[in-house]
């Protein structure tokens, strides 16, 4: 139903004013502007499609995933050149969404559905490529980045990063390069990264990996646990400074870094399985793995029970020793924090922990005590690093 010219009007001026905000980098002002417009435009393609963007990119992928979904049934419904035309932008997003809650069947049916349409759709054959092989579906992951190449219809910097890529990973095949050198890597730089700026700061007093502490009613000190988090879940702080109480954070984004040799498989995750002899479930490691903020997701082979009252208290033993020292030494090495865990269904759940200093016998020592979990609760998979966990 078309919309009468004032009420266009001024759609299209709360429309420039989101565009604006954008430009000022303020998303939640631009995404108040949207909202607004498309109260009074509720059918308007464009308008779901920039606010469904907005949202990404404010982080809030659930309500992004919603405005494609609604989006995407307005262009079924009106079948014209307009929805034609809006109809991959919107997948795209939708497939980004998905991507976002982790919910790798969605996202490919995006990208399938694009695909189906438009063959040559660059952003839909690479994100399809780079989406299975976060699942550990390498076969079939790199056919559609041999596709993608093949086509030729992106822009030469993009098709010559594919092509290394591609290639770096079929030399990581032929080298037989063991998965946990992902792992090995990530936590080594960032180890130095850290170990340099804490030398520094505690030069000048600060002090490194200091826990939040109080002292409880019995008169132990004993850690703090944020308000709603889990009563293993305890805080170290990278550095603070004791006469303030001033924290410092080394680092402010998880820090990806490149295996050496084979540095092109940094540019996105791609899962290698652990020798299938090692363990009883399948064990994958990305080629994404921060140490400072490390997903480790594990997915049961059945979805009859509640995931997390099982694993968690798996994961809450592992997490407690951690943070008090068991992968580490007196001094250092301890677990900083552990995320809430997160809850995708069908037997699946999802933490992110930040390691700190740990060694890495903390990922065998895991591994040990998921392998007695096992024998009660048949584990699948386990995968270590951003990725999707295979089907």
């Amino acid at each position: 139903m078309s919309q009468p010219p004032e009420k266009n009007g001024f759609v299209d001026e709360l429309a420039e004013q989101a565009l604006a905000a954008l430009r000022q980098d303020d998303p939640m002002k631009a995404a108040v502007s949207l909202r607004d417009a498309l109260r009074k435009a509720p059918d308007r393609l464009d308008i779901l499609h920039a606010l469904a963007v907005t949202e990404l990119r404010r982080g809030e992928a659930r309500d992004a995933l919603q405005l494609t979904v609604r989006g995407v049934e307005i262009a079924h419904d009106r079948q014209d050149n307009l929805a034609d035309m809006m109809m991959p932008q919107l997948l795209l997003v939708q497939a980004a969404a998905a991507e976002d809650l982790y919910d790798s069947e969605v996202a490919e049916a995006a990208f399938r559905e694009i695909l189906k349409h438009e063959a040559l759709n660059p952003r839909a054959r690479q994100g399809l490529g780079h989406l299975l092989l976060g699942q550990g579906r390498t076969a079939e992951g790199l056919a559609q980045l041999q596709q993608y190449i093949d086509d030729q219809v992106d822009e030469p910097d993009f098709i010559e990063g594919t092509s290394a890529f591609v290639e770096t990973w079929r030399r990581f095949v032929a080298d037989d390069v063991h998965p946990r050198m992902f792992i090995e890597a990530h936590r080594e730089s960032y180890v130095e990264f850290f170990d340099h700026h804490a030398a520094r700061m505690e030069a000048q007093g600060w002090v490194a990996e200091a826990a939040r502490m109080k002292r409880a009613d019995d008169g132990r000190v004993v850690a703090i646990i944020p308000e709603g988090a889990r009563p293993y879940a305890g805080v170290r702080v990278d550095l603070v400074n004791p006469n303030s109480g001033q924290p410092g954070q080394v680092g402010e984004q998880p820090m990806v870094v490149a295996l050496s040799g084979y540095e092109a498989l940094a540019q996105a995750p791609i899962l290698a399985r652990w020798p299938e002899s090692d363990y009883p479930f399948a064990v994958w490691v990305s080629s994404q793995v921060p140490w400072d903020q490390l997903p480790v997701q594990v997915r049961f082979e059945e979805a009859s029970f509640d995931a997390v009252s099982v694993v968690d208290p798996v994961i809450g033993d592992w997490y407690r020793d951690g943070f008090d020292g068991k992968f580490g030494t007196r001094d250092r090495g301890r677990f900083h924090y552990i995320s809430d865990p997160d809850d995708h269904g069908g037997g699946r759940v999802l933490y992110h922990i930040d390691c700190g200093r740990a060694e890495l016998s903390a990922i065998p020592e895991l591994l040990r005590r998921l392998i007695v979990l096992h024998d009660r609760y048949r584990i699948a998979h386990v995968v270590f690093g951003r990725g999707y966990l295979p089907r």
